[in-house]
């Protein structure tokens, strides 16, 4: 009869959960902030070549555009689709899209054309002079440093 009387008077033990929601956040803001948006930027679509020479960069460079070449030839500047449509780079849509993202880095970071890194991903199946003829829309802009990205060939 002693165990009923203290079982009643005891209070039900309630959670407080304004600190578990606390942590989540917490961690939700922490995880967001350390991301890598490196995978983020590269298109499924694109396989690229196999490579004995890619070795993975030691570090990212400090500015740059990612441009992605589909094997249809169709390219991606970040998220923006765009085309080489004939050889007067400035009118095509891939010149005009260039040209605008370079205007906004020299605006907002005041970074000149010749200070930013062209990361090119080309897929396997691109032909070489697709490549070449995008490499000279860079040029023709003010961009002279290209990076090509590959994946590295595995021992076997």
């Amino acid at each position: 009869m002693r165990k009923e009387r203290v079982l009643s008077k005891l209070k039900s033990a309630e959670t407080n959960m304004t600190s578990m929601i606390d942590v989540v956040f917490l961690l939700i803001s922490f995880f967001t902030l350390v991301m890598n948006f490196s995978q983020a930027e590269q298109h499924e679509e694109i396989a690229l070549p196999n490579s004995e020479l890619a070795q993975p960069p030691e570090s990212a460079p400090p500015e740059m555009i990612t441009i992605q070449i589909l094997a249809d030839h169709t390219i991606y500047i970040g998220s923006v689709k765009c085309a080489i449509e004939n050889d007067a780079f400035e009118t095509t849509s891939f010149g005009l899209t260039l040209a605008e993202e370079l205007r906004l880095m020299n605006l907002v970071r005041k970074v000149q054309p010749q200070d930013v890194t062209m990361i090119l991903r080309g897929d396997g199946d691109v032909d070489v002079d697709y490549v070449q003829k995008v490499i000279l829309a860079c040029q023709s802009l003010g961009a002279d440093s290209f990076v090509l990205r590959a994946r590295q060939a595995r021992g076997e």
